[in-house]
């Protein structure tokens, strides 16, 4: 997917991407050059929830080659470069980083990215879309792009007009996973990857100032999406799937002083159960951690900026759930 207001592009890492090694993607992908997006979802993958087994995964593979490969920003190589397309407001101190989802396979930038950056500037509220690495790349590094990404434009502040202290991120599905795991378990903990050199921007602060999560996926556990980001090899280990599940668990990593947090969802969500928040409310209650939870009615999954867009989950009412954009546009302007 290629943005279409703006080819605006800031790439978050110096000199050195932690992760990038310059070699074919083909090691652990196999994708189908001329096959099309019906192939795609004809063979499942990951989201065959019929079983365990993980199966066939060249439909997850060719849906990452054709929406990330051929027709966006990602190579056939391990040499992508993340990056940020600003959507600044003039006269705005504050700013909010959006994360758009796509099962760690795709990044849906229209729905959950340009979109959430029309209806924040219409609130006064500049917003940087985040393009992060994702399949084949594994943990931590798209969980490192983010933190990067915090640091980036904190460290730029004075160029984007941003208070370094108004500085929030907003992520959906897997992008959800994302923000939180980068919030809630990364933190402002130094980049420690084999090879990386740091440089002065890593020495910024990545926590964030304010914590928005819509439709999140919040826990790995017994999930295939794990074989997309910490590989086959450990989703098929019983025990080595658990702790990876268990480190990035963040309904256990909420703590005193943890970014105030606004989390939405739909009770119909077939994909993400939408009570789940629920628990993680509980969790920030228990930790003094301010919250601001709304279930709406219906809506679905992938709701996003609520304009119409081709949505695999179907073609959902958003008569209720398009409230949560001034909910949430509110709430930024309120805690930041």
């Amino acid at each position: 997917m290629r943005f279409q207001k703006t080819d605006v592009r800031l790439p978050i890492w110096g000199k050195t991407i932690p992760g990038n090694t310059g070699k074919s993607k083909r090691d652990i992908m196999d994708w189908k050059e001329n096959e099309t997006m019906e192939y795609c979802f004809a063979v499942p993958g990951i989201w065959d929830k019929s079983t365990h087994e993980l199966g066939d995964l060249s439909g997850n593979d060719t849906m990452v080659y054709l929406d990330e490969m051929k027709n966006g920003y990602a190579k056939e190589t391990y040499s992508d470069v993340p990056f940020l397309v600003p959507f600044l407001v003039p006269g705005s101190d504050k700013c909010v980083i959006s994360c758009p989802g796509g099962a760690y396979l795709t990044k849906s930038v229209d729905n959950e990215g340009e979109d959430v950056a029309a209806f924040l500037n219409k609130a006064g509220i500049s917003c940087f879309v985040l393009w992060y690495r994702s399949y084949p790349y594994h943990a931590p590094l798209m969980y490192l792009d983010l933190q990067r990404a915090v640091r980036y434009v904190r460290f730029h502040a004075a160029e984007y007009g941003v208070d370094p202290q108004k500085i929030g991120t907003v992520g959906f599905s897997a992008g959800g996973n994302l923000n939180s795991v980068a919030a809630l378990c990364l933190g402002n903990a130094p980049v420690a990857y084999e090879g990386y050199e740091p440089d002065e921007i890593d020495g910024t602060d990545a926590s964030v100032n304010a914590l928005g999560l819509i439709y999140p996926a919040l826990t790995m556990y017994d999930d295939k999406i794990v074989a997309c980001i910490a590989g086959k090899d450990v989703y098929n280990d019983t025990a080595r799937c658990n702790a990876f599940a268990a480190q990035y668990d963040v309904l256990k990593k909420v703590k005193e002083g943890s970014a105030p947090m606004f989390l939405c969802a739909c009770m119909d969500d077939d994909v993400l159960p939408a009570l789940r928040l629920s628990e993680l409310a509980a969790a920030c209650r228990e930790k003094n951690v301010s919250c601001e939870l709304h279930i709406f009615p219906y809506g679905g999954h992938g709701f996003g900026g609520c304009e119409s867009h081709p949505n695999p989950f179907g073609e959902p009412d958003f008569s209720a759930v398009r409230a949560w954009k001034d909910l949430f546009a509110a709430w930024v302007n309120r805690v930041m």
